[in-house]
């Protein structure tokens, strides 16, 4: 049977859903450094694409995702910034009484890593590609104030 995520529009088969796979990961990547140094992108990736962000923390996530994979911010650095952004006085969460979001046809999805991966060194290059992915493709969800 075939279930589709109403958020980022990913077709799951059998009994996985986004979460489902989102904890698998994050799981992962505290017991293995090898998958968790790309904690960050399962993360903002994950909540950009599941709008898990407050206005406010979408404009952060699109910065913080060109840093990271176009300036080669490193996860400390994004850390240290993280400290020093809206969700250090703000909650980080999207409030249920937010006007929605646009929807955006995602072509990469936590799904797809799921189904591509096999070791922590094509999982780190599939979150990386997921990563660029959902940067190039969140723009309708910044909403400029």
């Amino acid at each position: 049977m075939q279930q589709m995520c109403t958020k980022c529009g990913a077709v799951h088969t059998g009994e996985k859903t986004c979460e489902s796979i989102f904890g698998e990961f994050l799981a992962l990547e505290f017991a293995d450094p090898g998958y968790g140094r790309v904690h960050f992108l399962t993360v903002a990736c994950y909540m950009v694409q599941h709008e898990g962000y407050s206005d406010e923390l979408y404009v952060w996530a699109q910065a913080a995702l060109r840093k990271y994979l176009e300036e080669g911010f490193t996860t400390e650095m994004i850390r240290r910034d993280a400290a020093q952004g809206p969700g250090r006085d703000k909650g980080i969460r999207r409030p249920a009484d937010a006007p929605p979001l646009p929807k955006v046809a995602w072509t990469m999805t936590i799904a797809d890593v799921d189904a591509q991966m096999h070791d922590a060194e094509s999982y780190c290059r599939l979150m990386e590609q997921w990563g660029r992915t959902t940067l190039r493709e969140m723009e309708p969800l910044v909403l400029k104030k």
